[in-house]
């Protein structure tokens, strides 16, 4: 991993001096000096990450030159970012810091100089330099032939699961009184999700079943919102008829803001008629004890009806608890016949070369052999041999399994998990250690995770140099799809044209992820009720994830003045616990790069101003926010990707946008609040590198008569109802973005702009609420 953080800042600097010319003129030498020594320490770090396991004193070593690679990143970053905001001549003091030329000279030498120690350290310690290539261009080459390769969906290779899939099917079609629930027990990796979603999306089921909801219980069961989102997922699916008439978003928006309101007996309520009045399935996804069914039970008719719950668990006792006379199906370990015929489903289904199939004949039988029958080991072992090409590679799997794994006979699935991660290329570690934010069987929107990997800079300007025609998100599906292809990654949904649109990680991949995470002194975690036994933690926190054990944990219990290194904040509280987050609070965050907020709560309903001190941001989301004003002071903002300003709005106040994203020359991604004011019209006319506008009214932005959004691949509309010019200045809008593939268009328009006016890339065309003519249609 420290291999992967020295290359991508040595990459950055580069970039930098590059981007910053002018602002670095003072420094640039000892930055490319300092670039050239974290180069050169690349190819000891290629062999030290593999000895950490081995020796604590190498685990430090490592851990040091991380540490100092990270401090000349910024050190350097800011200095640039200072001059260049505030145009300070090269020999001028920094206004407000006291840091000079000199300064940023002396720091920068220092670092290198300990970064040469550390060098000497570890040839001291019998470190040599790698014989392979060392940088990203090597692991670039392996990653694109990997990402260009065609791998069957893990998602549909499964084996052994037909006995329990009708039988499950059956029991739940049946109209027996009392027998409502029926349950799938087994230890983690068995399948139990995998068979559930069988058993939700069978044709008989979805055909016999008015309104079904799947929701994710996990260890930390919170009651209100796993109630709000089954009762919304049920609602929403009662009045189908009612949706395909209007504009769905708006209305499954304005269900979910009604359940809010209503206070927990009213949607315990709601939810107990629901399943009384309708056939209703609710599958409730891994319930760890029998704590969390009896926060939950009051909502579930105890008495006959048509509506039934599937349940997975671990726990027998907790299947039994919920219902002693339901139907229970208890998981089973693959057989050496079944768990062969799985991992060459994963390994070789669909590759027409015969090196693969000879050698899983020879072999196969003696790997399948460490992964003991259980499935989520058989489909990672898959998973890394399908990125395989050559015997010789597929000899060194071998090689590692047998000496990794000592030839024991034991289930050993932690260290089945390790040797994928250990096999990713450099430049996948951080990708995937990134995911260890999210709480669990939390469903990751793909495209929030892909920008938060560009805001901390996993994504490789290199590679998006070499793949002209892509943008930075392209390559950062592809990363993904490795992940996806080497099983370490579940999908969760696609879309219309098969892109992975959320993600999950399997409950037993993300422990081990945390638990790598945390090694890695990578990711850090603050659970509120825990503070008080909080680990001290070794080095500085780059990345933290607040993640609530319960519903009622407060973030007045945060201590964020012991985090001023943090590059990446993840805030998962629910949105009635903000309301200690001190404006003050932005101030110490100055190196931040990713801040994720969403549900964030204010009294006075402002967004602190200082957030305008952030001049590192790359990344900020305010959705599902309530904030009135958003203030001019995010203009400093300079160095942002993406902003996701989709709050609240009612019948007492519209959230107030400035004209200040004129100022954000990097920005690709803007979202604006689902209805707002404007005291000025937004100027947007010089975001070239703008890729998705949404939410945006036509009427509050200016568009000269040289406007064009020549990059603009995504856009969404929504008229106000009083607008009367709006087909032509639509119109007008569509005709300036040549490159558009989807656009949304809510609210009335009366004629649509002609065919000629729209890109020839629009693959996809959604409107809401539209009042066209017929003709139109016709022609």
């Amino acid at each position: 991993m420290a291999e992967s953080v020295v290359s991508g800042v040595a990459e950055r600097l580069g970039n930098l001096l590059l981007q910053e010319a002018n602002f670095l003129s003072g420094v640039s030498h000892q930055v490319e000096m300092l670039q050239n020594e974290l180069k050169l320490m690349q190819s000891f770090l290629k062999v030290a990450d593999t000895k950490q396991d081995e020796s604590d004193l190498v685990r430090q070593l490592v851990a040091q030159i991380r540490d100092l690679a990270y401090d000349a990143e910024d050190i350097t970053a800011t200095y640039a970012l200072k001059v260049g905001s505030r145009g300070v001549k090269r020999c001028d003091c920094i206004l407000g810091e006291g840091i000079t030329v000199h300064q940023v000279g002396s720091k920068i030498d220092v670092i290198k100089t300990r970064i040469s120690n550390l060098k000497q350290s570890f040839q001291d310690y019998g470190i040599e330099k790698s014989t392979i290539q060392a940088g990203r261009l090597s692991s670039l080459n392996e990653m694109q032939r990997e990402q260009r390769q065609t791998f069957s969906h893990p998602e549909h290779d499964v084996v052994g699961f037909n006995d329990g899939l009708n039988k499950l099917v059956n029991f739940l079609l049946k109209e027996e009184g009392g027998k409502r629930v029926a349950s799938i027990c087994g230890m983690g990796g068995l399948g139990k999700t995998t068979l559930a979603k069988m058993v939700y999306n069978d044709p008989k089921v979805k055909q016999y079943f008015n309104c079904c909801s799947w929701v994710y219980i996990s260890q930390q069961c919170q009651r209100r919102p796993v109630l709000e989102e089954i009762l919304t997922n049920l609602l929403s699916q009662s009045q189908k008829d009612e949706i395909r008439k209007s504009d769905e978003v708006d209305i499954i928006k304005k269900l979910k803001d009604e359940i809010r309101k209503l206070d927990e007996v009213d949607i315990i309520n709601k939810l107990y008629q629901v399943q009384f009045d309708q056939k209703c399935l609710v599958v409730l996804d891994d319930i760890w004890n029998e704590e969390a069914w009896n926060k939950l039970c009051e909502a579930f008719p105890k008495e006959a009806t048509n509506s039934k719950i599937l349940l997975t668990s671990r726990n027998q006792q907790v299947c039994q608890h919920v219902d002693p006379g339901g139907f229970h199906y208890q998981l089973q370990h693959l057989n050496d016949v079944e768990s062969l015929e799985l991992l060459e489903k994963i390994a070789i289904s669909g590759r027409e070369d015969s090196v693969a199939e000879t050698y899983m004949k020879k072999h196969g039988n003696e790997m399948i052999r460490y992964c003991g029958g259980l499935p989520l080991a058989i489909i990672v072992l898959g998973g890394l041999l399908a990125a395989k090409q050559t015997q010789d590679e597929w000899d060194d799997v071998l090689r590692l399994i047998k000496s990794y794994l000592h030839e024991e006979q034991n289930l050993q699935v932690n260290k089945v998990l390790a040797l994928s991660y250990y096999d990713l290329p450099c430049h996948l570690k951080p990708c995937f250690l990134y995911l260890g934010h999210f709480p669990e069987d939390f469903e990751i929107p793909t495209r929030k995770l892909i920008r938060m990997w560009m805001g901390e800079g996993f994504i490789s300007q290199i590679q998006h140099e070499g793949e002209r025609e892509d943008t930075m998100d392209d390559v950062g599906d592809r990363y993904l799809r490795v992940l996806v292809q080497r099983c370490m990654v579940l999908v969760g949904k696609r879309g219309s044209r098969g892109r992975i649109k959320t993600c999950r990680m399997h409950d037993l991949m993300r422990d081990f992820c945390v638990s790598k995470a945390q090694e890695e002194n990578f990711l850090h975690f603050t659970n509120i009720l825990s503070m008080k036994q909080r680990e001290v933690q070794i080095g500085k926190v780059r990345r933290l994830a607040i993640i609530p054990k319960s519903g009622d944990d407060d973030i007045k219990g945060v201590k964020f003045n012991e985090y001023p290194y943090l590059r990446s904040l993840l805030h998962f509280m629910p949105s009635q616990n903000y309301s200690q987050f001190k404006e003050s609070c932005f101030k110490k965050f100055k190196l931040v790069r990713v801040l994720y907020l969403e549900n964030f709560n204010k009294d006075n309903k402002e967004l602190p101003k200082d957030i305008g001190c952030l001049i590192h941001l790359r990344y900020l989301s305010l959705k599902d926010s309530n904030i009135n004003k958003v203030p001019s002071s995010i203009g400093n903002l300079r160095c942002l990707e993406t902003i996701d300003l989709r709050i609240h709005s009612n019948d007492s106040y519209i959230p107030i946008v400035p004209n200040v994203f004129k100022y954000m020359k990097q920005l690709k991604h803007l979202y604006l609040p689902y209805d707002y004011r404007v005291s000025f019209e937004l100027e947007l006319s010089n975001l070239s590198y703008l890729q998705s506008l949404v939410s945006v009214d036509p009427k509050t932005i200016q568009i000269p008569t040289w406007f064009k959004l020549s990059r603009l691949q995504l856009l969404k509309v929504r008229i106000n109802k009083q607008a009367q010019d709006a087909t032509q200045i639509l119109q007008i809008l569509i005709s300036r973005c040549p490159h558009l593939e989807k656009l949304n268009i809510f609210k009335p328009i009366k004629k649509l702009p002609e065919a000629y006016q729209f890109s020839p890339n629009l693959f996809k065309l959604i409107l809401w609420g539209l009042t066209l003519r017929k003709t139109q249609w016709q022609r």
